[in-house]
C-alpha cells in the first residue's frame, strides 16, 4: 500500500509519462511525445517508482519492458485518465452520446405522466448513459435547490419567480374530461352533467382546490369532489371501473385513453394550462444541462404538446 505523505507526492505529469512509456516502451520516443527532454522523462519516472516502491519498467535493450506490478497497474491507471480527459473535454463541450452526467428534475407527481414517457424515450435514443432523476418539487425551496444544484431543472405551471430563476414555456394545456365508455355522460357532458358527476381530483395536497377547480372558481363555478389521488394514472383506473370524471390536461388524457377509457372536450371555456420548464440563470454556462433544457423545450413543441 501507498504510503499516505508519498502519494501527495503524485501528480498528473507523472500519470501522462506513464502511459506515454506504457504505449511507447521507449524514453526517447516518450520525450519526442511528451514535448519534453529524455531527462524529464527519467526523473518522472523516478519519482512514480519512488512513490510505487516498484522499478515499473525494465531495460531490455532498446525497449522498456513493463513489470508484473506495472501490468496490474496500467490498465487502472491508463482507465482514469480516459475519464479525467473526456471529464475535462466536455467542460467546455458536450457530446450527449457520450455522457453520463446525471440530472434531477423536480416536478409534481401529477405531472410525471405527460412529461417523462416522451422525454426519456428520446433520451434512451439520443443519450444512452444519462441518468434522469425526477423527483417531487418542494415550492418554498425550489431557488434555494435550484441554486445549490440539488435540482438541475423543474416543472411547474406558469407563475411568477424572482431572479436569478429563469423559465421559460414548455407546454400549453387544454383541459379535457375523462370517462369509460359507458359511463351515462358519454355523449352528453355539458354544463349542468358535469356540475352533477361523481369527480375525481389529482392533487399532492390533502385539501384545498386543485388547478382545475380554482380555474372553475374564476368563473363563478363550484364544482364539488369527494374523491382525491395523487396521480393521473391512478385517477384514470378509478375511472375506468367506476361512473366518476377527471378533468385533466389534453396532453395526459391523450396518454391516457384507451379501449376503455375516452375524453371529451370541458364544458366551460377555461384559459389554457401553462407548464414551464424552470432554472437557475447562474448555471447556463454549463453545456450538458443547457442540451437538455432545449431539448425539452423543442421536444415537446415538436410532439405538439405546446399549444
Amino acid at each position: 500500500m501507498i504510503d499516505s505523505r508519498q502519494f501527495e507526492k503524485l501528480d498528473l505529469n507523472l500519470l501522462k509519462v506513464f502511459e506515454a512509456l506504457w504505449q511507447q516502451r521507449n524514453m526517447s520516443r516518450v520525450a519526442e511525445t511528451l514535448h519534453i527532454t529524455p531527462s524529464a522523462v527519467s526523473h518522472a519516472m523516478r519519482r512514480f517508482r519512488e512513490i510505487l516502491g516498484d522499478p515499473l519498467f525494465v531495460r531490455d535493450k532498446q525497449h522498456m519492458l513493463p513489470t508484473a506490478a506495472c501490468e496490474r497497474l496500467a490498465p487502472d491507471v491508463l482507465h482514469a485518465l480516459t475519464q479525467i480527459r473526456s471529464a475535462l473535454g466536455q467542460f467546455n463541450h458536450f457530446d450527449p452520446a457520450l455522457s453520463h452526467q446525471r440530472f434531477v428534475i423536480a416536478m409534481q407527481e401529477s405531472l410525471e405522466l405527460g412529461v417523462l414517457p416522451t422525454l426519456l424515450a428520446t433520451l434512451e435514443e439520443k443519450a444512452p448513459n444519462i441518468e434522469i432523476v425526477s423527483t417531487r418539487l418542494q415550492r418554498d425551496s425550489m431557488q434555494a435547490d435550484l441554486s445549490n444544484r440539488n435540482l438541475h431543472l423543474a416543472i411547474d405551471i406558469g407563475r411568477a419567480v424572482p431572479k436569478p430563476i429563469s423559465h421559460s414555456l414548455l407546454r400549453r394545456d387544454n383541459y379535457r374530461v375523462l370517462m369509460n365508455r359507458n359511463n351515462p355522460l358519454v355523449n352528453n357532458v355539458d354544463k349542468k352533467a358535469y356540475l352533477e358527476a361523481r369527480h375525481i381530483t389529482v392533487s399532492n395536497r390533502t385539501k384545498g382546490a386543485s388547478v382545475e377547480e380554482i380555474a372553475l372558481q374564476q368563473l363563478g363555478v363550484n364544482r364539488p369532489s369527494l374523491w382525491r389521488c395523487q396521480n393521473y394514472r391512478a385517477a384514470a383506473d378509478v375511472v375506468a371501473c367506476t361512473n366518476a370524471i377527471l378533468t385533466l390536461p389534453g396532453s395526459v388524457a391523450d396518454a391516457i385513453s384507451g379501449d376503455n377509457l375516452i375524453s371529451a372536450p370541458l364544458p366551460y371555456g377555461l384559459p389554457a394550462l401553462e407548464t414551464h420548464l424552470y432554472w437557475h440563470s447562474q448555471h447556463e454556462g454549463e453545456p450538458g444541462l443547457m442540451w437538455l433544457k432545449a431539448l425539452m423545450l423543442l421536444l415537446f413543441a415538436e410532439s405538439g404538446l405546446t399549444r
